[in-house]
């Protein structure tokens, strides 16, 4: 995800699920990536007391038991109830990049070597010090026990303990995105628990929750996938400010809120937007939008392993339509290069597919596909694969049925989806995600198939030498200006291959009390990987500057 600079006292700098909820501003819209910070960073004293919540209810569901083994891959909602009870040596608030386990930082001149200062008189939950040993033990754990998200641990050669409170990082290369991207989203485990653990997907001795974070898990329902948090008291980075939060069910969010059943919830839709508005609740945007609703093509098929093919699709999909009738809002119409059109990498000059189902008709004569008496290419028929009962394919197969494309629409379950995908047994499949507000390298793991999130995984690394070589190369380049020349002509690779189309750009959008609650803010570059939610555990905090 993308990261700020911050000189010496200023700090370095994405299936779709529920949203929690929260945010009350706008990110820093004009972002530079971070690359290697060569300033150490250091945190400042503890603000002043300030008064708290007793309870904040937002509204949720099952995302699976929250230990750093078990949660939920289905979006990023497991990631974010596993961050509030565990923590990572970096996070992120709504100006970028911050310490967090670690308190300061220095980078080697050429870039392969990172030493953190660790924060002093952390405990874990149990009452156990934090040390540099628990730092090391978790990053040769996750070696052999998989961390359930992202979090490239194969770029890190070794992690060394200085002292019991420094640990250096050894690199097999320079890494653009470490400080956000891996070091800001892998969490730290304490090494007395673990280390006998060898079944950890499976552990579920109350143990398996112990972590250093601002929050412990109450309770937890699994059969309501219901969450009860009760706050860390003795939280190493300040007050924590809402002393329960319960995530709940609602079925009809907008009405729980007007009801006083909930506090907070999310939406996707403007209309509800501007409902919440005329009722006295206050909303947040995204910013920047950081989601993607888009069409994959199974490369290996037949027909649809033909460019031209892919591109004539994009040509008779009036996408602009689509995204104002789902959305509601301002269509922010898909990027073919899939950044986004409201990020700092997005590359302005990218080939587009306007609307032109004229062009569309021209390209699928020229490659054969005749049209029968009904106006029907009857040698092209193709299924289009979803996971919900989504409006978006409806019209697809509307506006395709214009060109002579029969579209035969084939809904599955949640996890049937995510196999025919990962396994490349559909021809078009329709998904919408997150984790597109922040650092590009996130474009590397989605077409290598090495996305955490099932819904953005396509499973198959893609055959597209020339892209994963500028793959490599941008996530290596720390200069800014060259990473932004690589990025973009990754995105000009895409636009041309169109292995996916994103149909449109989705923003999400917070609700909620401001009576109740009223500290969130958007995360600049998303929490984490570039999730564009308000779930960020900093704003629930009175933390340390």
């Amino acid at each position: 995800m993308f990261k700020k600079t911050y000189k010496p006292f200023a700090l370095l700098t994405l299936s779709f699920t529920l949203l929690l909820a929260g945010c009350s501003g706008g990110n820093n819209a004009n972002s530079t990536n971070e690359s290697q910070p060569k300033s150490t960073q250091t945190a400042a004293p503890l603000a002043t007391t300030v008064p708290t919540v007793d309870m904040l209810k937002i509204a949720g569901s099952n995302n699976g038991y929250p230990s750093p083994f078990a949660f939920s891959s289905s979006g990023p909602f497991g990631y974010l109830r596993n961050s509030f009870i565990f923590d990572t040596l970096t996070w992120k608030d709504d100006k970028g990049v911050i310490p967090w386990l670690a308190k300061s930082w220095e980078t080697s001149k050429d870039g392969l070597t990172y030493t953190f200062k660790l924060e002093e008189n952390v405990k874990w939950h149990d009452g156990q010090a934090f040390t540099a040993e628990d730092v090391v033990f978790s990053y040769n754990y996750y070696k052999t026990y998989p961390y359930n998200w992202n979090g490239d641990i194969s770029q890190i050669k070794s992690v060394e303990k200085v002292n019991d409170l420094t640990v250096a990082f050894h690199l097999n290369n320079t890494y653009a995105p470490f400080l956000s991207d891996l070091v800001g989203i892998v969490p730290i485990i304490p090494k007395h628990i673990w280390e006998k653990v060898t079944k950890p997907v499976e552990f579920r001795d109350a143990a398996a929750l112990i972590g250093t974070g601002p929050y412990k898990l109450k309770k937890y329902d699994s059969a309501s996938g219901q969450y009860l948090y009760e706050a860390n008291d003795n939280f190493f980075k300040g007050q924590v400010l809402v002393k329960e939060i319960a995530y709940v069910s609602a079925a009809n969010k907008l009405l729980a809120l007007q009801n006083g059943e909930i506090d907070q919830a999310y939406t996707t839709s403007y209309a509800d937007v501007q409902s919440a508005e005329k009722a006295g609740l206050k909303t947040i945007k995204s910013d920047p939008t950081g989601s993607v609703v888009r069409i994959s093509f199974n490369m290996d098929h037949p027909k649809l392993g033909d460019k031209r093919l892919r591109q004539a699709i994009a040509y008779a999909l009036n996408r602009e339509e689509i995204s104002a009738k789902v959305t509601g809002g301002t269509p922010m119409v898909g990027n073919a290069g899939v950044v986004p059109t409201d990020s700092p990498w997005y590359n302005k000059n990218v080939k587009q597919y306007a609307y032109d189902p004229a062009q569309a008709e021209k390209i699928l004569d020229e490659l054969g596909y005749k049209k029968n008496a009904n106006g029907v290419r009857e040698d092209l028929k193709l299924n289009l694969m979803t996971s919900s009962a989504m409006p978006d394919a409806t019209m697809m197969k509307e506006m395709l049925k214009k060109v002579g494309i029969e579209l035969n629409l084939v809904q599955l379950d949640s996890a049937a989806f995510t196999v025919a995908l990962g396994e490349n047994k559909y021809d078009i499949a329709l998904t919408g995600h997150i984790g597109a507000s922040g650092d590009p390298d996130y474009l590397r793991l989605w077409f290598s198939g090495k996305a955490a999130n099932t819904f953005s995984s396509r499973g198959k690394s893609l055959k597209l030498d020339e892209f994963h070589k500028l793959a490599d190369k941008q996530m290596q380049e720390v200069n800014d200006a060259k990473r932004h020349e690589i990025v973009n002509q990754m995105q000009d690779i895409l636009a041309e291959e169109l292995p996916t189309l994103v149909l449109y750009h989705r923003p999400f959008y917070e609700i909620h009390k401001a009576a109740t609650f009223d500290r969130w803010k958007n995360t600049y570059g998303g929490i984490a990987d570039g999730m564009p939610l308000w779930e960020n555990k900093v704003f629930l905090v009175n933390v340390k500057k």
